[in-house]
């Protein structure tokens, strides 16, 4: 496995699934949050990671489920991503190496949050703070505080508003452990243009397989 992560997130169809994974995703993630506009239910989440399956890792995208939600996810998925206001007690109950643990960032204060997470060396995935939805948006996070929570734990995902068009920038300038793109790569919720996640992939794979 390369050490490097490639998420493409909020997947609804197998076949779009399947195709990504080809293109070099190394992770793809499914919501199971209804209030999302990606949400997919667990038949779905069954099928695409099958479809997937010794490609890319699947991983369901969750906020702030019950325990048994998850165990049941677990079951059928590889990763689950916490999304929402999830305390390290109730993640703690989980096996570390199929969690990735997301924030979203607004100040100094959400990077302390990220801490007891940090001393567990959990997968930590930073979002853009919004009040309006847990993901999903299109907004960016803070160049300086991203920076400030790598210098904190190398093994950090960036995400919020990553495009073919900045994603260069950004990993020059962060140099993340891996990325994270959802609705900039997007047709509408849930269906990706193919064009645009090619070139994604390629821009990222090229910065992380290069001398960076």
């Amino acid at each position: 496995m390369k050490d490097y992560i490639i998420k493409i997130c909020g997947l609804t169809n197998k076949e779009q699934a399947k195709k990504i994974a080809f293109l070099g995703a190394t992770h793809i993630g499914m919501v199971y949050f209804d209030k999302s506009p990606r949400h997919v239910d667990m038949e779905k989440i069954k099928d695409i990671t099958k479809e997937i399956e010794g490609i890319s890792k699947s991983v369901a995208v969750v906020v702030n489920p019950s325990e048994e939600t998850v165990w049941k996810l677990l079951d059928i998925v590889d990763v689950i991503q916490f999304h929402g206001e999830e305390s390290i007690e109730f993640v703690a109950k989980f096996p570390e190496e199929k969690v990735i643990k997301a924030f979203r960032i607004k100040n100094e204060k959400d990077v302390n949050r990220i801490k007891p997470f940090v001393e567990k060396n959990y997968l930590i995935l930073i979002d853009a703070y919004s009040e309006k939805a847990y993901g999903g948006t299109g907004k960016q996070v803070n160049p300086e505080l991203a920076k400030k929570v790598l210098q904190m734990h190398r093994r950090t995902v960036l995400s919020g508003g990553l495009s073919p068009e900045n994603v260069e920038k950004l990993l020059r300038q962060i140099k993340p452990y891996g990325v994270d793109a959802s609705s900039k790569l997007e047709i509408k919720p849930g269906v990706k243009d193919l064009k645009k996640v090619k070139e994604f992939i390629e821009r990222v794979k090229r910065f992380y397989e290069s001398d960076s």
